[in-house]
């Protein structure tokens, strides 16, 4: 997950600040008054971080219902642990295909290159 903070930071790092910032200006009233700054954040980490995307779709469901707790739970927000708990199980399940997805990847363009290498350079020879 570092790796993953890494590339959103490198990406979305004026974002993250931004959004950041206002949070901790705007005290009890961060959700609305920080919803286009989180907005922008969320649209960079999707264009820029493969993995932040692949996690808001494949965890949406979860990710929402930890909101909901959130939202719910406002004043005693660690009655959310389970639902975070759920939410970290998920990210890192995704993180965890992508990263065999990746592996699968170098292979086979690793066989791909030795297989372009074995055969040598064709030859095309004139006939005179």
């Amino acid at each position: 997950m570092d790796q993953t903070l890494d590339e959103v930071n490198k990406h979305c790092g004026e974002q993250v600040q931004a959004y950041a910032q206002c949070v901790d200006k705007h005290g009890e009233t961060w959700k609305t008054d920080c919803a286009s700054l989180r907005q922008a954040l969320t649209k960079c980490t999707d264009e820029n971080v493969t993995l932040m995307k692949m996690v808001r779709m494949s965890c949406q469901p979860v990710i929402d219902r930890y909101q909901e707790c959130l939202n719910k739970n406002q004043k005693d927000p660690s009655v959310c642990i389970d639902t975070l708990r759920d939410l970290y199980e998920c990210t890192e399940g995704v993180g965890q295909m992508m990263e065999k997805m990746n592996a699968l990847k170098a292979k086979h363009q690793s066989q791909m290159l030795s297989e372009g290498s074995a055969s040598g350079p064709s030859v095309v020879k004139d006939g005179n």
